[in-house]
């Protein structure tokens, strides 16, 4: 009997936790982060320090308990996303110290992360990055061969911080992104050579299949440092986006810190701040590239549209994905600017003018009808639709 009972209320515990984290909206959390402060920018500091602690809720909400590494690295991109824009995923109850400590701002925050809106972000985030890739991308190829250089002199390869997480990152805007083997480990053996830039771009010719331009680049530890009780670490990101079939290059050089606990925390935490800047800056600049390349006439389409009062993403987005594909319309890239809002930059030529393809979207998108917008910041109209 009392095998029994202690068997029952195991099974009534489980079946209670169970539902609780099944119907809990929120978990709270002590959030905290550190920033150095470079410059003098107080202000810039402590906006570092609160995306650090928000990225820290979002963690500890969702946990990272993945297998393999392309999840880690969609679990990095999922908390790049939500540290930005935060609202309604990461809500701060009340800040709890806000300091400057030496060189550093530290933050401790009380917050309330939804673990059920992030878990849907994260899914949104999936279906994101395997519509973003489309061979009407013109710039849509590229070969990634980025290495680390140790603080012992010696560079090396990790796939899940480097290769996958800069593929997703590039996904994430549009552009197909490969690893190669052979230039990684050209630039693993020589990357100190005078004419490595020559010979890994040479390499990438040798090796290509549909890719047209080569990131090249390398996260160097510079110093590691304990201040305040914590590790600071220095990482210098130097990136270049070579093409293949062009003399073109964009290029990201900077030095950047990363603060935590511990001194293989503080390097990972400033590789990553490294890299999630370079990515932000060169795949803006590719992209831009791009959109200037192919903007054209209507013969051959290329628009933003965007579907606002997103309010059941669930039953929704499949009905939306759905209509772009009824409307012969290709994704090229999807991004979820809010919440309740989807954002889809498309292809087709299957309309002669873009008025007849707003009225083909409306046609084949049940419930949906045309909202009111503005032209996109690069000469792409926009096309606003509205549940």
């Amino acid at each position: 009997m009392k095998k029994f009972l202690l068997k029952f209320f195991a099974l009534t515990f489980a079946i209670c936790a169970f539902f609780v984290e099944t119907i809990s909206p929120a978990e709270a959390v002590i959030a905290k982060g550190y920033a150095p402060i470079v410059n003098g920018d107080i202000d810039g500091a402590k906006r570092e320090a609160r995306k650090q602690a928000m990225r820290e809720a979002v963690e500890a909400a969702v946990g990272v308990h993945v297998q393999g590494t392309t999840e880690v690295a969609n679990f990095m991109l999922v908390k790049d996303e939500i540290s930005v824009k935060s609202d309604g995923y990461v809500n701060i109850n009340r800040v709890i110290k806000e300091e400057i400590q030496g060189e550093l701002f530290y933050v401790e925050l009380d917050v309330e992360a939804s673990a059920q809106r992030i878990r849907e972000f994260a899914q949104d985030l999936k279906s994101q990055l395997d519509a973003n890739v489309n061979e009407s991308n013109s710039r849509g190829g590229i070969m990634v061969a980025v290495v680390q250089k140790n603080l012992s002199g010696t560079y090396s390869y990790t796939p899940e911080l480097v290769g996958d997480y800069l593929n997703a990152k590039l996904k994430q805007v549009g552009l197909r992104a490969v690893t190669n083997d052979n230039v990684v480990n050209y630039l693993i053996n020589n990357y100190s050579a005078p004419d490595v830039r020559i010979r890994a771009r040479a390499l990438a010719n040798q090796f290509r299949e549909e890719e047209n331009a080569l990131l090249r680049g390398t996260l160097s530890e510079e110093s590691v440092r304990k201040v305040n009780g914590v590790y600071e670490a220095t990482v210098h990101a130097s990136f270049e986006l070579i093409g293949l079939d062009s003399s073109e290059v964009d290029v990201f050089s900077k030095y950047v810190k990363g603060v935590a606990a511990t001194q293989n925390e503080a390097i990972f935490n400033a590789k990553e701040a490294a890299t999630r800047e370079a990515m932000e800056s060169l795949a803006k600049q590719a992209l831009e590239t791009v959109q200037r390349e192919t903007r054209g006439g209507y013969t051959n389409i290329k628009t933003t549209v965007i579907v606002s009062n997103v309010t059941n993403y669930q039953a929704q987005y499949p009905a939306i994905k759905a209509g772009l594909e009824n409307a012969h319309c290709k994704v090229i890239r999807m991004t979820r600017p809010n919440p309740t809002t989807l954002s889809f930059f498309v292809s087709t030529d299957a309309y002669s003018v873009i008025g007849e393809l707003v009225q083909a979207l409306i046609d084949a998108i049940p419930g949906i009808q045309q909202g009111s917008g503005s032209a996109g910041d690069l000469g792409a109209t926009k096309i606003q639709l509205i549940f």
